[in-house]
């Protein structure tokens, strides 16, 4: 399967490089970024889209990316840590970041 919208590997590098475990359960086994809306629409590319999972958890949060009811509370658990990652990398904001962020950052 390939991934419609992918992240920016240097965004990748900016703020993930130095979180190597899962956001969820802080395991540091076969971690990788997970698309939190999925990768449907351009500003999903957004590094604000993404999180970093174990295997296991990557596995229950692309459940939650079909389970429309369910999906919305994880999701935002999910988008609430990375931005408070994010803000502690010292990221400076692109037009695609303001993009998502309109889209779908509630407060």
């Amino acid at each position: 399967m390939k991934l419609g919208n992918r992240f920016d590997p240097a965004d990748k590098i900016r703020v993930w490089v130095d979180h190597p475990f899962c956001c969820i359960c802080k395991s540091n086994q076969n971690c990788s970024l997970h698309h939190i809306a999925g990768c449907k629409s351009k500003e999903d590319s957004s590094i604000y889209n993404s999180s970093m999972l174990c295997h296991n958890h990557h596995k229950e949060a692309d459940g939650h990316n079909t389970a429309s009811n369910l999906s919305k509370a994880f999701q935002d658990q999910l988008r609430e840590y990375t931005y408070k990652h994010i803000q502690k990398q010292g990221y400076i904001n692109k037009p695609i970041d303001e993009a998502y962020n309109t889209k779908y950052r509630t407060n």
